[in-house]
């Protein structure tokens, strides 16, 4: 039987390294486990669908006779028409599914009665060298199958090209392989012959059958499918398009399409039936004569073309092989470099290993020397360690042996100078370096209550007692002599507003203040910690304190301006007595040394005293002016003199006062702001004196504060500061003692102690190193100065 041979884009060129033909059915459900099983096995590569259709035949009878002339062209062509539209979309949904597994595809097909012979033939055109297809019907699977059940499978397993490695798979799972030998590739072998049902074939088979026949009968024939004037069935295939396009349809015959190759079967007679078989019969032996002899010589070309093909791999392989020994000999020899260039490589690092180790003996002697001049040196250390002990030692003795020295000396001084020295009040104590170090706790960050340009102020537990130590800075060229006579004459200045200096250490250079624990005139007016605001009958009495404290320096001979004066050097105690700080420590400092130039302290100096750097009365009363101002506003001092002169001048000083403050006297408020003003003059000469006109303004309003009921009621609950009270009496001492312990003591009570045989501290409870007492006279002064105040 003929066939027609198409496909869908011509004759194609494949990679056949990387594309894998997979052959499939007309049942896309059924072909559907074979095709996932390729692309579940051979992945990344692209995989080409294989389909053969088989077309269906048209057959056309009329009173017995066949006429191919009279087929209609439109109806073959709308059978074929439908068959491709079907076939087209069958492929389209195997490529879709390999779409969708992410594989590159393609399909090829052909159209043929056979579909294993088929399937052969596009092996043979397109030299296939990989195949997938069914090995069996689904229905035929089980666990125990080995073998091919299906003879489309054993088929084209017996006859394919040895080149192709076919896969037979079942419901996903392989079945059987045959392996395709490379010595049948195609660069190695010419073109196959075609298949035994290829076009090609049939075409000659049939035309040697119609000559046979032509032999035979006596009468010539007007086509070749018309035997004894009776019809056969004939594929549509077969026929010559020129006689389907000539064709014209009798009105007595009849069109019918079959699917599956089914042919059309007439209501012929008898007689017809009979002559009909007896043609066939004849056309059949004969054709299977010819297809015997076809198959024979087919089968002796392919051993030809087979055996050639294995000499061919023969011969390949032996090249292949001779290249392979030229190869392994050429390794051969480069080993054999390396392996002599390791070895001389061996000889150099044993050489090098010998001379290490003669340098390992030259520095394990060295070592051991060094080791010995160690050892010699260490106990050199230890003997300097201890005559540095031992000169330490006596040092701080000839230090307190100095000390003491210097001490005595003072006091010889003080009897030939005719002082009285019952009472020396003006003695201040000193303390060693070592005292301040462990007062502050190693000078802790977490101690430092202050820093300034003069240096910075530690919290301290001295002898224990609450202290302010201020660290002046070590700059300078001051000998200790100047810096002990500079304290000296500091100490001498007492006053009830003037923080007393307790005592200082020269070492160190360093001054001891009382501390004052209710902070300072800046941090209450910021209201700081969310204390409370200072009430304005408070704030007058504070300016009146300052006032007097100035003018009590001002009046000293010679003159001590206080020279950095500032609500932060002003110190309030525990009943908001205000003292001022750092009085004219400038003294301790080389002229010049100063550099403290910020905006928050510079604000406060005297624009005079910012160009020449001397420091003057009228210095003082600028930053006094400053200071007023703040009293009375609460407001930052950057700008605050500007802000108070237009509130006057333009009539509206009540919106500048703080509130916060009560209800202000406007009347007193305003003159305050006037006499601030002054006191910022630009001109020193312009400025009020703190005597004669500052004083004259402050006292009054002072005197009127404390004759008020809330100054009287205030007044009343101020107490006594808890280091001039008695820790034994609990009473305000009148003849301070300092004991063993460091604590100071009323000397009734602490002789009345020790004199009834106690040996141990009142306050700590420790055993006294010894029972001596020493008056506290700066002490006793401070006590002295307050109970006049009030």
């Amino acid at each position: 039987m003929g066939s027609l041979v198409e496909e869908i884009e011509g004759d194609r060129e494949y990679d056949f390294e990387d594309v894998i033909f997979v052959a499939v059915g007309k049942n896309v459900e059924k072909s559907k486990t074979t095709l996932d099983w390729a692309v579940d096995n051979f992945p990344g590569k692209k995989i080409c669908v294989l389909h053969v259709h088989r077309p269906t035949h048209v057959l056309a009878l009329t009173d017995g006779k066949l006429v191919r002339s009279k087929l209609k062209q439109h109806a073959v062509e709308a059978v074929q028409k439908l068959e491709r539209q079907r076939l087209q979309e069958r492929l389209d949904e195997y490529l879709l599914i390999l779409d969708h597994s992410g594989v590159q595809a393609d399909a090829l097909w052909i159209e043929m009665d056979s579909v294993e012979k088929g399937i052969l033939d596009i092996m043979a055109r397109h030299n296939i060298r990989w195949l997938v297809m069914g090995a069996a019907a689904d229905k035929y699977y089980s666990k125990k199958l080995v073998e091919l059940k299906s003879k489309k499978a054993i088929f084209v397993c017996q006859n394919a090209p040895v080149s192709c490695h076919i896969w037979f798979a079942c419901k996903g799972r392989l079945i059987y392989t045959r392996v395709g030998r490379k010595d049948g590739s195609s660069r190695e072998i010419a073109t196959p012959s075609p298949p035994m049902d290829s076009p090609l074939r049939t075409e000659q088979a049939e035309m040697l059958s119609e000559s046979m026949l032509r032999e035979r009968s006596p009468e010539p024939q007007e086509d070749a499918n018309v035997v004894r004037g009776n019809l056969r069935p004939i594929s549509l295939r077969s026929v010559h398009p020129n006689l389907l396009s000539n064709g014209v349809v009798d009105t007595y015959g009849s069109i019918m399409l079959q699917m599956d190759e089914e042919e059309y079967q007439g209501q012929a007679s008898n007689e017809t039936d009979q002559q009909l078989q007896v043609s066939t019969i004849d056309d059949h032996n004969l054709k299977q004569e010819v297809f015997a002899e076809t198959m024979k010589r087919w089968k002796e070309e392919n051993d030809a073309i087979e055996a050639a093909c294995k000499a061919k791999a023969l011969e390949s392989l032996c090249v292949k092989e001779m290249s392979r020994r030229k190869e392994m000999e050429e390794l051969l020899e480069r080993e054999k470099q390396e392996v002599q260039k390791m070895k001389d490589q061996h000889d150099e690092f044993i050489k090098e290993l010998q001379m290490v180790k003669d340098q390992k003996t030259i520095l394990e002697s060295q070592i051991v020397e060094s080791q010995r001049a160690v050892e010699g040196l260490e106990e050199k250390m230890f003997s300097a360690v201890g005559l540095l002990i031992s000169f330490k030692k006596k040092r701080d003795d000839l230090r307190i042996e100095h000390e003491n020295a210097i001490r005595v000396l003072k006091n010889l001084r003080k009897l030939v100078n005719g002082g009285d020295s019952s009472f020396p009040g003006s003695q201040i104590l000193e303390f060693s370096f070592v005292e301040i170090n462990n007062a502050t706790r190693d000078f802790d960050p977490s101690w430092k209550i202050g820093e300034g340009k003069y240096g910075s102020v530690y919290k301290g537990l001295l002898r224990h007692m609450n202290v302010a130590i201020k660290m002046l800075p070590s700059y300078g060229s001051q000998s200790l002599f100047e810096f002990e006579n500079e304290v000296e004459i500091l100490s001498r200045i007492r006053h009830p507003n003037l923080v007393t200096i307790i005592g200082t250490c020269p070492e160190s250079r360093s001054v001891v203040f009382e501390y004052l624990r209710n902070s300072s005139l800046e941090e209450r007016l910021a209201c700081k910690n969310k204390s409370p605001p200072l009430p304005w009958q408070t704030r007058i009495r504070v300016a009146s304190e300052i006032c007097s404290a100035l003018i009590f320096l001002h009046s000293n001979k010679p003159c001590i301006p206080h020279g950095n004066l500032k609500p932060s050097k002003v110190l309030l105690d525990s009943n908001f007595v205000s003292k001022l700080i750092d009085s004219g420590i400038y003294r301790l400092i080389p002229q010049g040394k100063s550099t403290d130039t910020s905006a928050s302290s510079s604000v406060y100096m005297d624009p005079v005293y910012l160009e020449n750097g001397e420091v003057t009365r009228e210095s003082d009363v600028y930053s006094f002016g400053m200071i007023l101002l703040r009293l009375l506003t609460g407001r930052s001092a950057l700008g605050i003199l500007n802000d108070v002169k237009c509130s006057i001048e333009t009539e509206n000083f009540n919106m500048v006062l703080d509130r916060t403050a009560g209800n202000w006297p406007l009347e007193e408020a305003q003159l305050l702001a006037h006499l601030a003003i002054r006191c910022c003059d630009t001109q020193p000469l312009d400025r009020p004196d703190f005597v004669s006109e500052i004083w004259s303004v402050l006292g009054p309003m002072r005197d009127s504060c404390v004759n008020s009921a809330s100054c009287l009621e205030a007044k009343e609950l101020r107490c006594a500061p808890s280091h001039f009270v008695c820790p034994i009496f609990q009473e305000v001492m009148k003849d301070p003692l300092i004991a063993a312990d460091g604590f100071t003591y009323e000397a009734d009570a602490i002789r009345g102690w020790l004199d009834s045989g106690h040996d141990r501290s009142p306050m700590t409870n420790l055993k006294l190193e010894h029972c001596n007492l020493v008056p506290n006279y700066a002490l006793l002064q401070a006590i002295q100065e307050w109970q006049q105040q009030y």
